[in-house]
């Protein structure tokens, strides 16, 4: 005989739902996301007098305290459903398109008892994989916060001060993040002489020292001036944006050089290594994809 648990969690309480065999709900609770609470789950299996093996647990996502806590207990046969799976079967349980918390958990279990063969038990992946794993993510999460900080900030310069746009090559560049910093306004940037611009370039980390009489041509040409209250609303967000997507961009770069050491320490490593194969472009890939498509994952 087997029992079926559906848990649908959230970070402050987890609905929890046993169905038998025939999809009957034996059991319904609500429990804290607090140790004590996680116990209750524990001991409720106890009461049915099930055994841990004969319990199957369907949940949305593996990246909760709920799960590490049910597999430190002893319970192998955990299902992590996606969440678009969930959706494409709740027309089977009724056509309002109304839920609640305890009906997605009897979803779950009763998705898991009667679908079970299309499912694929969960197990955690290896330490280095679930280290790759959450870098993967953060790569992710800081991409799309460098392209947001940027859409705000060239849309801001724009507005108000578009020469800062057309020095260097590129906005993201850490020299053109640094200028505007140095220099938050039109007034500000036209007061360095090409000396004191060479100046700063090179305190910047610029090496293309060749183009910067360039840059200072493209600085000094003519452009549309705002009014000066325009100037006031902007020029104390521009450089708090610089400075942040600055930030962003080298706390992505430095994250990418942590995930490339993970990936030449990583056990299969060498055995890729040795077999010719790009287990390095592979493995990344894969987390990438599973990172973007799981929004549950950190």
């Amino acid at each position: 005989m087997r029992v079926y648990i559906g848990i649908d969690w959230s970070e402050r309480k987890h609905d929890v739902v046993f169905i038998n065999e025939a999809g009957a709900a034996v059991v319904r609770l609500t429990v804290p996301h607090t140790p004590e609470g996680f116990l209750q789950i524990e001991a409720t299996r106890q009461k049915l007098g099930m055994a841990q093996e004969d319990c199957l647990i369907g949940l949305e996502t593996a990246h909760n305290l709920v799960v590490d806590s049910l597999w430190s207990q002893g319970y192998s046969n955990v299902y992590v459903i996606p969440p678009g799976v969930v959706k494409s079967v709740r027309g089977r349980y009724g056509q309002s398109g109304a839920r609640t918390d305890q009906g997605d958990a009897f979803l779950l279990a009763d998705l898991l008892r009667t679908d079970r063969a299309r499912l694929q038990p969960w197990h955690p992946d290896s330490l280095p994989t679930r280290q790759m794993r959450a870098k993967v993510s953060l790569i992710l999460h800081l991409t799309r916060t460098v392209v947001r900080l940027s859409n705000r900030l060239r849309a801001i310069l724009l507005r108000y001060y578009p020469a800062a746009l057309n020095v260097f090559s590129h906005l993201r560049t850490q020299v053109a993040l640094k200028f505007i910093q140095a220099y938050p306004t039109p007034q500000a940037a036209a007061s360095p002489t090409l000396a004191e611009f060479e100046a700063f370039a090179r305190r910047s980390g610029y090496r293309r020292l060749d183009r910067l009489p360039a840059c200072f041509a493209r600085l000094q040409a003519p452009q549309p001036e705002p009014a000066p209250e325009t100037v006031a609303v902007y020029q104390e967000e521009a450089p708090l944006l610089a400075a942040l997507l600055l930030e962003t961009i080298q706390a992505k770069k430095s994250t990418q050089r942590a995930l490339k050491k993970r990936l030449e320490q990583h056990p299969d490593h060498s055995r890729h290594q040795a077999e010719k194969t790009p287990f390095g472009s592979g493995i990344a890939v894969r987390l990438s994809a599973e990172s973007a498509v799981d929004k549950t994952c950190p």
